[in-house]
């Protein structure tokens, strides 16, 4: 089970982000070169040519008054150096960027599911396997745009920003120090409106789960509902988890566009006031043509830039929130492990004992399923185990498999306590049928191989045989290249 985080909403999801940034900082740090050559030739490119270059060619409009040809070109030259480099750089850091995330998001989602197959059977037993897979795919694809927003758009937004601001500055002061008011004024507003919507926030997580989960519930049990007529209470239950999530996203984008609402308003007035102030200083010749132009130009970028700074910020609380119901997951406590220097089971004598073995679930623990069994089955010999339903029989099967881990005794196979043997070693010793049919979306063959995947086309057909397959396999149009599944 995901281990559920207690105490200030705020702290939980801070630690809850921290730990998603580690998970993802796992796989990328595996591909150094490419991730460094991103982060430096994106934001670089980006400011050598939408900063440096319009201010370039701001330096040689002035020369069209003094008409002093020599530093024209001399600064046209030095424009096309700045374009050369920033293209160059710009080529450089997508196919950086593109080789990077190709190779990150097979390693996470890799890394990712390996976690998962290492979970209980508990834990699985207390998902909804269609919420458990959107979530699987919502925190591999958090990572893409994850990276994406912080080189792309992040560090792109902070080098011209700074960049631009400084050379603001360096040419008209007043102007510089409006726009860092601006700046201040709307990092602070930002900060207020993400405190304010946290509970929110934290609500949505929460019913985003319950949404997918049950509509994914609903899907994957169709037969049911149709079986027994219950369409109508099936759409009420979705309908009433829907509404919940509907009032929930209403109120937290409400505050989210007021608060771009007052953004807006204050970028337009600060760029009147700074309009009016270029006009004013202009016109009594204390500043160049070309620099009014690039500092009102830019002053014209700069505002719908700062306007885009909500977006990511909020798009940065977004995808933490789409990552951190799976961040939960892995970084729970692994209920089912190996134990330390775990040996290979080695089985030659396969007989089974079970010794005084207790077993109680761990959401019940007053409720002992199995109490001090003991039962020893000599190897070769058949046993079956009769009881009501709930008497423990399939909780036998776990225990043996080592799906679940008893509460109190051992059980042993060829005198080997179960615990201290690898799992896949052990499951590879057992062959199990379950009760109801399990059917991966694969072809008949793959199927029917999964539990021998070394088996040859002899050991198959003896397989298919022995099942009676073949009197159904032989007549359909693909044979054993037939696509079966859920």
């Amino acid at each position: 089970m995901p281990r559920h985080t207690t105490g200030d909403p705020k702290t939980s999801n801070a630690r809850i982000n921290r730990q998603t940034i580690r998970l993802y900082w796992q796989q990328i740090r595996r591909y150094k070169i490419s991730f460094f050559a991103m982060l430096v030739c994106i934001p670089l490119s980006s400011l050598l040519l939408d900063t440096v270059l319009p201010y370039v060619l701001s330096q040689a409009v002035d020369t069209f008054t003094s008409r002093d040809a020599e530093t024209l070109w001399q600064l046209l030259g030095l424009a096309g150096i700045v374009a050369g480099v920033g293209v160059a750089l710009n080529f450089t850091g997508f196919q950086s960027n593109i080789t990077h995330e190709s190779k990150v998001r097979a390693n996470l989602a890799i890394s990712t599911l390996d976690t998962l197959l290492k979970k209980d059977a508990g834990f699985f037993a207390n998902q909804k396997i269609g919420a458990l897979t959107g979530r699987f795919i919502d925190f591999v694809n958090a990572h893409v745009g994850l990276q994406d927003l912080l080189i792309i758009r992040t560090l792109t937004f902070a080098f011209n920003m700074v960049v631009g601001t400084v050379l603001i500055f360096i040419s008209t002061p007043a102007i510089g120090l409006l726009v860092l008011a601006l700046i201040a004024g709307l990092l602070i507003q930002v900060r207020l409106s993400l405190k304010l919507r946290a509970n929110f926030r934290n609500e949505r997580k929460e019913l985003i789960g319950v949404v997918n989960g049950m509509a994914a519930d609903t899907i994957s049990n169709n037969a049911t509902v149709k079986t027994f007529a219950n369409e109508s209470y099936e759409l009420t239950q979705n309908r009433i988890v829907n509404e919940k999530y509907r009032d929930v996203y209403r109120k937290d984008f409400r505050w989210m566009t007021a608060e771009g609402s007052m953004r807006l308003l204050t970028m337009s007035a600060v760029q009147i006031i700074a309009i009016g102030m270029m006009a004013n200083m202009l016109i009594a010749g204390q500043i160049e043509l070309g620099i009014a132009i690039f500092t009102v130009a830019y002053l014209q970028r700069i505002a719908s830039q700062l306007f885009v700074l909500g977006e990511m910020v909020n798009g940065y609380d977004r995808l933490f929130l789409q990552a951190a119901p799976m961040t939960e997951m892995l970084i729970a406590d692994e209920k089912i492990t190996d134990a330390p220097n775990s040996q290979q089971l080695t089985v030659r004598n396969p007989s089974i004992k079970l010794h005084d073995v207790s077993y109680a679930y761990d959401d019940a623990k007053d409720i002992t399923v199995l109490d001090s069994i003991s039962l020893t089955i000599p190897a070769g010999q058949r046993v079956g185990l009769v009881g009501p339903s709930g008497a423990g029989k399939t909780t036998v099967t776990k225990l043996l498999m080592r799906l679940d881990d008893t509460t109190g005794g051992i059980i042993t196979i060829d005198g080997q306590d179960i615990s201290q043997v690898t799992q896949e070693s052990l499951r590879h010793a057992i062959s199990f049928v379950p009760q109801e049919p399990l059917l991966f979306h694969r072809s008949l063959r793959e199927n029917i191989l999964y539990g021998k995947l070394d088996a040859n086309d002899e050991e198959l057909a003896r397989a298919i045989k022995a099942a009676r397959a073949d009197e159904f396999i032989d007549h359909l149009p693909r044979g054993l290249d037939t696509v079966v599944g859920e």
